[in-house]
């Protein structure tokens, strides 16, 4: 039988009330949902206080690209059916929190506080073996993440090559900007 678009409409629906259903029954109010919150509140809170307001516009630049290409490379893995998130704070097949939150704060506060590039990669090396490895199985034994066809191995480079490719991009624009005032 060959599929039609209405099929992949109808399923598309499906899979929505599902995933509603489940979310509500399942995920909501459920002690890893409110991991979720709490960590996601708690650290905007905390970046907040310790942004360094004067260079506000360059460290959210970074973020933005972080969170961009992280959402990026979630929704294809999601897509792809290498992984899957049980557990999510608001019901998106998605960890909105995870990868517009958390992940992105994190680079910033790195990018913040380590300006050299020798300190840059020795702390991005070091959060990408904490995301890896520690954060990304702590996940899966919150029932937040499921590898499916991804081991965290995988996840490793990926991390350093996005911390240090942003922060180059970054610093070329500011670059270009200084060269034109």
């Amino acid at each position: 039988m060959k599929s039609t678009w209405q099929d992949v409409i109808d399923i598309t629906r499906q899979l929505r009330d599902t995933n509603m259903e489940y979310w509500l029954n399942e995920n909501l109010f459920s002690f890893s949902w409110w991991i979720l919150l709490v960590t996601t509140i708690g650290i905007f809170i905390i970046w907040f206080i310790i942004l360094d307001k004067k260079r506000i516009f360059e460290i959210i630049t970074y973020g933005f690209f972080v969170a961009t290409f992280a959402i990026m490379a979630d929704g294809l893995g999601v897509s792809l059916v290498l992984w899957h998130y049980p557990t999510t704070v608001t019901p998106v097949p998605l960890a909105v929190e995870i990868h517009r939150g958390h992940m992105p704060i994190i680079y910033m506060i790195i990018y913040q506080y380590c300006t050299t590039w020798k300190t840059f990669l020795i702390a991005s090396t070091i959060t990408a073996f904490v995301f890896a490895f520690i954060l990304e199985p702590l996940l899966v034994w919150l029932q937040i993440y499921d590898p499916i066809h991804w081991r965290h191995i995988y996840s490793f480079f990926p991390y350093i090559i996005m911390a240090v490719a942003f922060k180059y991009l970054v610093h070329k624009f500011k670059q270009l900007d200084q060269n034109y005032h």
